[in-house]
């Protein structure tokens, strides 16, 4: 009885945040809503770290954020890094930070770099030093069988969970990062 309540309690609550599916246990890839962030060093490519080792977990500390990790390289990968960029764009006012990490290791380098440039981005992207077999895929919980996973952070806690998503899906990131982040104090 008190676990089909639990279940139930459970199924509401994953109707009413984005990105968390039906059940809170449907997340594909990545830590699930509540979990904590944990520190992790990527390889700084384009970030005002550029060439270091960096855990920009730290960096944003309690700042709102989104954490997108990308299998690796791809048409694919590179639009959801521009829209997750118009979005950091769209949002830097109000404290939010973002960080694109690329699982799939340093090979990933030239085409962070070129990507930079040509879409004149400023969010910082990186990789993962190990690639697929660094900690941080571990800590993190990605599924090496999801080309992307968008964690929603405030005060160093998952909000929300978006991953597996094609760009015209984007707006689910969005959304969830508008629904985390402080109401604007503008008068009518």
């Amino acid at each position: 009885m008190i676990r089909a309540t639990v279940i139930r309690g459970l199924a509401i609550l994953g109707l009413l945040l984005p990105g968390t599916g039906a059940f809170a246990g449907e997340v594909r890839s990545g830590l699930a809503v509540g979990a904590p962030t944990e520190s992790i060093p990527v390889s700084d490519v384009t970030g005002p770290y550029k060439g270091e080792r960096i855990c920009y977990v730290c960096e944003f500390e309690n700042s709102p954020a989104v954490l997108a990790f990308f299998r690796d390289t791809s048409d694919g990968t590179a639009k959801l890094i521009v829209q997750l960029n118009q979005l950091y764009l769209k949002n830097k006012a109000r404290n939010f930070k973002a960080v694109a990490m690329i699982v799939a290791g340093a090979g990933a380098k030239k085409w962070l770099e070129d990507l930079s440039r040509s879409a004149n981005l400023e969010i910082p992207l990186t990789f993962f030093t190990k690639g697929p077999n660094d900690v941080a895929a571990r800590l993190y919980k990605l599924n090496p069988d999801v080309a992307n996973t968008f964690l929603v952070t405030k005060d160093r806690f998952v909000v929300a969970n978006v991953s597996g998503i094609a760009s015209d899906e984007f707006r689910q990131v969005a959304d969830a990062t508008a629904q985390m982040l402080p109401v604007s104090n503008r008068k009518p």
